[in-house]
């Protein structure tokens, strides 16, 4: 479990995201009929004057993504499904390589912003989040695990259990607050 979370947090660290944690959902962001494809979205992107770490984004018989990002000796692999809420495109992340027969499939929401050669991509903010359950429990249904089991004083770790519909919900809500999205770096397009 513990590898599965360092892998999951050098995907973010790539990105530039410096929060702690990521906001991790059982069922996925999208429905079959938010579904779209985005052909300019395939090849590599890289935050500029990157070496050693890029996204990679291969299509899947133009349905979804199969989404690679490396960071120095790191990689990391997700299905990536592009969805449209009211016009705004986000990516569901859903986790691919899971070490363990008895680990879930979890889904990560990332809003995001394409031109022709950028591309822009912010993560929903984990600590905000935590702080609105803390204040609010009710306003998504979540579960919180601890960390270290056996350990009181362990740090909780939030998992999202509302479903799709609540989760889309609560994106379109939320998709314009500044404080809800932690924005990570622009990348662009590397040369084919």
């Amino acid at each position: 479990m513990k590898k599965t979370w360092l892998q999951l947090f050098g995907l973010i660290l790539l990105a530039g995201l410096i929060a702690g944690c990521v906001v991790m959902s059982v069922y996925p962001y999208y429905t079959v009929k938010d579904l779209t494809f985005d052909a300019g979205l395939s090849g590599r992107w890289a935050k500029p004057g990157a070496t050693n770490g890029f996204w990679e984004f291969a299509p899947i018989r133009n349905k979804y993504y199969l989404v690679t990002t490396v960071d120095g000796q790191e990689t990391n692999r997700f299905d990536g499904y592009l969805f449209q809420l009211k016009g705004q495109p986000f990516l569901d992340l859903c986790t691919t390589n899971r070490d363990g027969f008895n680990q879930l499939p979890l889904h990560l929401a990332v809003k995001m912003a394409r031109s022709q050669d950028e591309l822009q991509l912010a993560a929903l903010n984990y600590e905000w989040l935590g702080k609105l359950l803390e204040a609010n429990p009710a306003t998504l249904r979540h579960i919180e695990v601890p960390e270290k089991p056996l350990e009181t004083n362990s740090n909780k770790i939030i998992y999202l259990t509302a479903d799709t519909r609540d989760l889309q919900k609560f994106l379109l809500k939320h998709q314009n607050n500044t404080n809800a999205f932690t924005p990570l770096d622009k990348m662009q397009r590397l040369a084919r």
